[in-house]
């Protein structure tokens, strides 16, 4: 079963906007679960009907043509949707002008309230159980016990309606959850899957095809070894090949990296920690960076950006400075110290020292210093124009 939201009657008719969609909304059948109830609800009123008057007084052609009325109509009316109901109820209340020893047709009125408050439509089920009750004080007149026992039904079948409402909330939001995480993991495997392909991208593949261009001019540098450089240089190239549909079969289609994307992202953990980050570079410095620049310089700012949110002074502003200076791109990361580490900062980053490592292997450079009660980062990162990056692409 499907639950919808509430909403009033004016905000409903503003909603939907023309005659039109107010009248196809309507009659909007409900879900299948709603109509096996009103069909069950149907057979029963019928059934205890029958039981009922087999131990009284039988039932005459009158109540029965008018018993089968109603439940015709109750088992239709899911299949017109809100005008069902209605139509339901104006039959009822029409019938019941007439004289007759039916007891049970009631229970339809009060399946038709617990629907509407499962379909959080609170008020129109209150307007409904309110007009029973006072159809009922007005065929019955002044009987006491009559009066309570129609508030006493009324009452339980809210209850009934909240406590169903409750239950199908709870599933619907299971199944939802559900869904979701299923998303999650979906978009989890593909994150795992992009990350795996541009590792092997941005390393091994380009590993060895920078290993066939030194070797290709080691050859050109002495004719003397070409022949024992050849098989080498044969095996990186089929190395290379093989890899390829590796890569793409493990999708390769992840974004760009971006050192504005990893500025951005930064800033935002900064200013969790009340701290702002104040950038100094190029706007097109994405454009002039090599793919391995650009990922080595976005490791460099979150962990530059990490260490801040640490050890930080709060209220203050973190400094980044970034430009391209003879083929190298230049980072520096600065921040005031604060009186001691922030036992809310992000923990378990990359590490200073194993960043250092990374970007060494890179045949970068990288320093940190504290001077004037500032921490301050730089690093050197190689920037070169490499020709296999757009042959592997």
């Amino acid at each position: 079963m499907q639950v919808v939201p509430e909403a009033g009657w004016l905000q409903e008719a503003m909603m939907l906007g023309t005659p039109s969609s107010f009248f196809l909304d309507a009659v909007r059948p409900y879900p299948r679960g709603f109509r096996l109830a009103y069909l069950l609800m149907s057979v029963s009123i019928v059934f205890l009907e029958v039981v009922f008057h087999a131990f009284s007084a039988p039932l005459g052609i009158h109540d029965i043509l008018i018993l089968v009325t109603l439940c015709v109509m109750l088992s239709v009316a899911p299949w017109l949707g809100f005008a069902g109901d209605l139509l339901y109820v104006a039959v009822f209340a029409a019938m019941g002008a007439f004289s007759s020893s039916l007891a049970f047709p009631s229970l339809g009125v009060f399946l038709v309230a617990v629907v509407w408050i499962v379909r959080r439509w609170t008020g129109r089920a209150a307007l409904l159980l309110t007009g029973y009750i006072l159809l009922m004080f007005w065929q019955n007149g002044v009987e006491f016990f009559r009066f309570a026992s129609d508030i006493l039904l009324s009452s339980v079948t809210c209850a009934v309606g909240f406590v169903l409402r409750k239950f199908m909330d709870g599933a619907e939001r299971s199944r939802w959850e559900l869904e979701e995480s299923r998303m999650q993991s979906a978009r989890a495997t593909e994150v795992v899957r992009a990350k795996l392909a541009a590792g092997l991208h941005d390393t091994i593949a380009r590993d060895l095809a920078r290993i066939s261009i030194s070797l290709e001019s080691l050859a050109a540098s002495h004719p003397d070894l070409a022949d024992e450089v050849a098989p080498i240089v044969n095996l990186a190239h089929d190395s290379s090949r093989r890899l390829r549909p590796m890569i793409t079969e493990l999708n390769f289609d992840a974004p760009d990296p971006s050192l504005m994307a990893a500025v951005k992202e930064s800033r935002l953990m900064l200013q969790s920690g009340k701290l702002e980050l104040g950038a100094h570079m190029p706007d097109d410095i994405d454009g002039r960076l090599s793919r391995q620049a650009i990922l080595m310089g976005s490791l460099f700012v979150r962990e530059a950006a990490t260490n801040a949110m640490k050890y930080a002074r709060r209220g203050t502003t973190v400094d980044l400075f970034a430009e391209i200076v003879d083929g190298e791109l230049s980072l520096t990361m600065a921040n005031e110290i604060g009186n001691k580490p922030s036992d809310d900062a992000l923990a378990g980053g990359y590490g200073l020292m194993n960043l250092k490592s990374r970007i060494e292997s890179e045949r970068g450079r990288l320093s940190f210093i504290s001077r004037s009660g500032r921490w301050i980062i730089n690093a050197a990162i190689p920037n070169p124009k490499i020709q296999e990056e757009e042959g592997l692409r």
